[in-house]
């Protein structure tokens, strides 16, 4: 499952890695399509988040992941402000927004019903839930660190993802669902976010050159931090806790994905180091395919 969810995103990245050597794709192109991922498939990726088939019955064990995932991501945080301080502010940013995202969503979902079964699938819909509002507040807090503060704010309480947060959670609560055909076509639009995010990150890689890929200290301290140092310390703080619950296998296996796909997108939204995103995003994803099924025997052994 690992291997060909890897492949899948590679093969994405050829198609937009060709895309722009053939001009078929140029940097207007993967501005606008970059803008839409952000305003319009993303969104409809956090609404079909809220899973309907998981009961508000299983509250206790929910907001146990919750609290789980919101704790993966305050440390992340705190990880990411003693490592990254003395690094330029265009790479601090990228280093640390890579550092508290992971891919929990696209890699998340199938690895971790491979490892823990439908328990693992439902704990994963919770845990990407805290993801989207970690993603959209203090992620979007920190790429626009140095502008304009009205817009910060705007930005950070008004933004499409937060909106989509608002009407997923609504419509979860319902004692109804949407008609099939809405919920239907929700899914097929959030659908679109990773393979055109992927596409974006190809596109770009392509400006970069085979030899491009791999230079640079940052691209491998970032793809470290990603895959080995967050979900090391996350296992080691719950062992010293005491806590070794499926919830908190769950969290602790999603912390250990690769660089968040989307990291692309909202780099360039910003005006961030879309290079640097580009290759740790490509570098942590291919060494996933080894990573992750260590993270597995490991944490959920």
């Amino acid at each position: 499952m690992t291997l060909s969810r890897v492949v899948s995103i590679f093969l994405l990245l050829i198609v937009g890695f060709i895309a722009q050597k053939r001009k078929i794709l140029d940097s207007d192109g993967i501005k606008t399509i970059s803008n839409f991922v952000l305003r319009v498939f993303l969104p409809f990726t956090i609404i079909s988040s809220f899973d309907k088939s998981i009961s508000l019955s299983a509250a206790g064990d929910l907001l146990k992941v919750a609290i789980f995932a919101i704790g993966v991501h305050a440390l992340a945080i705190f990880i990411s402000k003693l490592a990254y301080s003395r690094f330029p502010d265009p790479k601090r940013k990228i280093l640390t927004y890579i550092t508290v995202f992971s891919n929990c969503g696209f890699m998340g979902f199938p690895v971790a019903e491979s490892v823990f079964g439908k328990i693992g699938l439902m704990y994963t819909s919770i845990y990407v839930m805290v993801f989207n509002i970690f993603v959209w507040t203090y992620g979007i807090a920190l790429l626009s660190e140095g502008k304009e503060k009205k817009n910060i704010w705007h930005s950070i309480l008004l933004n499409p993802g937060n909106i989509a947060f608002a009407i997923g959670f609504v419509l979860w609560v319902l004692p109804f669902g949407l008609p099939e055909t809405l919920n239907y076509t929700v899914l097929l639009l959030g659908n679109c976010t990773t393979p055109l995010s992927m596409i974006v990150v190809g596109a770009t890689l392509a400006n970069l050159g085979i030899k491009g890929l791999f230079l640079g200290t940052e691209v491998w301290i970032g793809s470290i931090m990603r895959l080995f140092v967050v979900p090391a310390l996350v296992l080691l703080l719950f062992i010293l806790i005491g806590i070794r619950s499926d919830a908190a296998k769950v969290a602790n296996f999603l912390a250990a994905m690769p660089a968040a796909a989307q990291t692309v997108i909202f780099a360039e939204r910003y005006d961030a180091d879309v290079s640097l995103a580009s290759r740790i995003v490509f570098i942590s994803t291919v060494l996933s395919a080894i990573t992750i099924p260590l993270a597995s025997g490991i944490i959920a052994g």
